[in-house]
């Protein structure tokens, strides 16, 4: 797999690497998310609270910021999406290829 089958998302401090994988979305090891994003309303947080006891994220040396310990696949890049940014997320049109910028909906329609 090379780097430019990656898709970037980069809100606020945060810079995540995912990709679709079988029927989920896999994040790299050493991902950042954002431990309080915006807006105030936020669907996927108890998904991040479990990654957190589970370990999967771990406080980054960043505090704004915690991290992917290993891999982890989500059901869909929305909801990765949302645990990277803190916030409610549109994965297809969030995640963007590190090549040429277009975003998941480009891509894979």
């Amino acid at each position: 797999m090379s780097e430019n089958d990656w898709f970037v998302m980069r809100p606020q401090k945060a810079q995540a690497y995912g990709r679709p994988e079988g029927d989920g979305f896999l994040i790299r090891q050493g991902s950042t998310t954002m431990r309080e994003g915006s807006p105030r309303v936020k669907r996927d947080r108890e998904e991040r609270d479990r990654l957190l006891r589970q370990g999967v994220l771990v406080p980054d040396n960043d505090p704004a910021l915690y991290r992917f310990s290993r891999e982890y696949v989500f059901g869909s890049s929305s909801v990765a999406g949302g645990v990277v940014k803190d916030g409610n997320c549109s994965g297809p049109q969030s995640w963007r290829r590190s090549s040429d910028g277009k975003t998941l909906k480009d891509v894979f329609g």
